[in-house]
């Protein structure tokens, strides 16, 4: 696609990503582009909200894995200040579930970082334009899944406990609940995952992003 006319205010961009190399290469790609600048870049998600508020970029994009805050947390954070906000997730996780928060969260894009050099510049004008866009492969995911039956955020927290190797005793004292109540949300659980057991569903979990 050509760029538009230089003449045309410039699409302010915000960076907000833990990894400097990553960012660098984003702002490189975008500056190649006389319709588009990044202004500026931020590498915590508390850092991001506050450029965010000072700056007013047209476009944000967001990492989901910084060290303080998630992705998701800072959409909703800026959002909820700013309704009119469109960020743009780059990541490297594809799992339903990842992109699922994400959307809900106010994200107008979900993009892979594998194909950042091959779809950001026209998935940044189509959500400045108002669009939305999602990568092929987790539209397909998000489509995979659609009528899954979600996790509740307890039955979350009990697969949390599985993964990390802890038994029904220390998860039941640590959500304070029995050890029968336990078992019942790993039975619900592996019902919703289609697991064939426990291992399963942790794996089954971790590749949708609905742990980890």
């Amino acid at each position: 696609m050509n760029d538009p006319a230089p003449s045309q205010r410039r699409i302010r961009v915000l960076s907000v990503d833990d990894h400097p190399l990553l960012s660098a290469g984003i702002a490189a790609l975008i500056e190649l582009h006389d319709d588009m600048e990044v202004v500026g870049q931020a590498s915590t998600g508390a850092e991001g909200i506050d450029l965010f508020r000072s700056l007013m970029p047209d476009i944000t994009l967001m990492d989901l894995r910084m060290p303080d805050l998630g992705g998701a947390e800072v959409i909703a954070a800026i959002r909820g200040e700013f309704p009119a906000a469109r960020i743009v997730v780059l990541t490297t996780y594809r799992g339903d579930a990842h992109a699922r928060r994400a959307l809900l969260a106010g994200a107008s894009g979900y993009l892979l970082k594998s194909a950042l050099r091959e779809e950001l510049i026209d998935t940044i004008r189509s959500v400045h334009q108002g669009q939305h866009r999602i990568s092929s492969e987790v539209a397909q995911d998000i489509a995979e899944h659609l009528g899954d039956d979600l996790l509740s955020p307890r039955e979350v927290d009990v697969l949390r406990g599985v993964s990390s190797g802890l038994s029904n005793k220390v998860i039941a004292r640590q959500l304070r609940i029995s050890d029968q109540t336990v078992k019942d949300h790993m039975a619900r659980i592996m019902s919703k995952l289609s697991a064939s057991n426990r291992t399963h569903a942790i794996t089954i979990a971790l590749s949708r992003g609905i742990i980890g």
